[in-house]
């Protein structure tokens, strides 16, 4: 679990400077905007954070129980680790090759009729309400990295690892969301790139791990 844990610190951190800013920036920016003149703001900034992190544990709770129900036989158990490490596979190489295999699983159809609403919703709040609203419902984003950790979750069969792991990837993006306006502007779009190269293949790899530890075993 060690290593798994490293692999996984570094695949939030180092996406969340480029995909996190493209996939979450909506959210962060609207909630900037609607408490910029608050006293309070950084620890407003706490509890969106607090609640968006809360949002990824609750999804990694719900997707063990899934996963726990494919591992009860070791067959079985060896087929799913294979299919989620090709599912991983699929994730890394539709973010890295950007076009309609990502628009399918990022699915752009829900951001009209689902986000598009929350935003609407949003601009009614400020302060605390907007704080735990925009946070709780920036975790059900449809995004190809979001799962890959959820895959990651469903293959445990410990309900509390499944939990740590969407607790790493909620707590590693951390420190691009808190400083998103600055750090938007300090990082160039060759450096986002970089980093976001460097996650992508290192998810491919990890699913080719997972694949063949399920696929020895067979």
């Amino acid at each position: 679990m060690n290593l798994d844990l490293l692999v996984f610190i570094s695949i939030a951190f180092l996406s969340s400077f480029g995909h996190c800013y493209s996939m979450c920036g909506g959210f962060v920016l609207l909630f900037l905007n609607l408490n910029k003149e608050a006293k309070n703001l950084f620890i407003l900034q706490i509890i969106f954070h607090f609640f968006r992190i809360l949002t990824y544990i609750f999804l990694g709770v719900l997707f063990s129980l899934i996963g726990n129900f494919f591992l009860i036989d070791t067959t079985i158990q060896n087929l799913f680790f294979f299919i989620i490490g090709l599912l991983m596979i699929f994730l890394g190489f539709a973010l890295i090759f950007r076009g309609k295999i990502l628009f399918l699983i990022e699915n752009h159809i829900f951001y009209e009729k689902f986000i598009i609403k929350i935003f609407q919703k949003a601009k009614t709040y400020k302060g605390v309400k907007s704080a735990i609203f925009l946070g709780f419902f920036n975790g059900f984003i449809p995004c190809g990295l979001v799962y890959f950790f959820i895959a990651s979750a469903m293959s445990r069969q410990n309900i509390l690892e499944s939990a740590l792991i969407m607790f790493i990837f909620g707590l590693s993006t951390l420190p691009a969301l808190f400083l998103f306006s600055l750090m938007a502007k300090f990082l160039s779009d060759l450096f986002r790139n970089i980093f976001n190269y460097i996650a992508y293949f290192a998810i491919i790899f990890y699913g080719l791990y997972l694949s063949f530890i399920g696929f020895k075993n067979f």
